[in-house]
């Protein structure tokens, strides 16, 4: 197991002392000596200015008076800060030095970083740093009475940002499910320790939606059910999560067949669109693919038919012709007429059918575009789909869900994702 050393980080300023600067220097020298005692480093890193290099000075001869050695190169190192009023800068120089010793191989460093002194630029550029890489923050503290703190009665004070960190943690959940990134969302959320924030509804919000755009309705619809949309978290979405929740619950619970089938198609309609609006084309063109064959299906059904079992009575009684009829017949496997998406459709144009029709007379278009689908690497072929080629399958779809039923429309307003409402933006 690798040693662990302490690192300690401090910003050095000139400290203040109108009758002397040299007073100024050693008063500031004595309390980062203190500190330096009291965290009692392996090494210390000083960033300073070519002025406040003056103070680190003092710093050995006080060293030197207790008996002790505090030398260059071997006990601290002083890093130049040149542009002291540079935020930018100033945050770059902390994080290089924390980069160089967190790449190092030979040994286990915890870094401390005390932002007490230096200009308020880089003190306030050192705090962010050391938050931004989850660096242990201190500062010093202590009798005030006289403005500055008195020689004597130094506090080290050690920076609780576990909130701070837990607030990040939620911005950063928020805009990873608006992306659909809902498994980031559960590992994020595990992390965050503040009992105020309602962390097992948010885990149960992330998992319901993880399983509806994996198609798993039931799973989905159980972990909606439970989230406490009463609470702060979700005050700008539980209008739409209630909309959302009665959607799975009709895919879940609805007794009417066809009611559920239109919640479903719609389901997966806009799962196409959220894998497009990932750039990810041929998903989205193969989930267009089965929505515009289960179109078909559930129009079947409401003429008692099923794509996978055909009652070739039903058709007879329906005067489809003996022609298409013997066709079926020819293809007749264990018993069973199984037709796959083409004669879904041909099938629903012997029926005259609206869906049938459209299909016939949109018969290229149609081919066209399912060979394209065909041809995709997540079919059977070796072609990346593109944009153009979604838009134009997704214009198509939705011509026929609308054809399907006429509240199609509400069906895909209802399944459509609830988005948190970004106000601040994460960079």
């Amino acid at each position: 197991m690798k040693r662990k050393e302490i690192i300690l980080f401090m910003t050095v300023g000139i400290g203040t002392n109108l009758d002397s600067p040299e007073e100024g220097f050693k008063s500031l020298a004595r309390k980062l000596y203190s500190t330096i005692t009291k965290i009692y480093p392996n090494y210390v890193v000083f960033f300073a200015s070519d002025k406040s290099k003056e103070t680190i000075k003092y710093i050995e001869d006080i060293f030197e008076s207790e008996d002790d050695e505090f030398i260059l190169g071997k006990d601290y190192e002083i890093v130049p800060m040149e542009a002291i009023d540079d935020f930018s800068a100033c945050f770059e120089t902390f994080e290089y030095k924390i980069w160089e010793f967190s790449f190092n191989c030979d040994k286990d460093y915890q870094i401390i970083m005390d932002y007490t002194s230096g200009t308020k630029t880089m003190s306030a550029s050192m705090a962010c740093c050391g938050m931004f890489y989850s660096k242990n923050l201190i500062s010093v503290g202590g009798d005030r009475t006289k403005g500055e703190v008195s020689r004597g009665t130094e506090i080290i004070n050690y920076q609780n940002l576990y909130k701070i960190y837990d607030k990040f943690a939620l911005m950063r959940t928020r805009h990873n499910f608006n992306s659909n990134r809902f498994m980031p969302c559960i590992d994020i959320l595990n992390y965050i320790v503040d009992l105020n924030i309602h962390k097992d509804s948010l885990l149960k919000l992330c998992k319901a939606y993880y399983y509806w755009d994996n198609m798993e309705f039931e799973n989905a619809y159980n972990h909606l059910k439970e989230v406490n949309t009463h609470s702060i978290e979700f005050e700008d979405i539980k209008k739409d999560l209630k909309i959302n929740l009665k959607a799975l619950g009709t895919i879940v619970n609805s007794k009417s067949e066809n009611l559920k089938n239109c919640y479903i198609l719609a389901s997966l309609i806009n799962n196409s669109i959220r894998k497009a609006d990932e750039y990810r084309y041929d998903d989205a063109i193969a989930r267009l693919y089965r929505s515009f064959e289960l179109i078909a299906q559930i129009k079947l059904t409401k003429y008692g038919l099923k794509s996978s079992d055909i009652d070739l009575s039903i058709l007879k009684q329906k005067k489809v012709s003996q022609k298409f009829i013997d066709e079926l017949e020819s293809i007749k496997e264990d018993g069973k007429v199984r037709i796959g998406l083409v004669r879904d459709y041909l099938l629903l144009n012997e029926l005259n059918d609206d869906l049938g029709i459209y299909y016939m007379e949109n018969q290229n278009r149609i081919k066209d575009l399912t060979q394209k689908r065909n041809n995709s690497i997540l079919a059977h072929g070796l072609d990346s789909q593109t944009k153009e080629d979604f838009d134009d399958f997704l214009e198509l779809t939705l011509n026929l869900a609308h054809k399907l039923d006429k509240d199609m429309n509400r069906f895909l307003k209802e399944t459509r994702f609830a988005k948190f409402d970004l106000k601040i933006a994460m960079h």
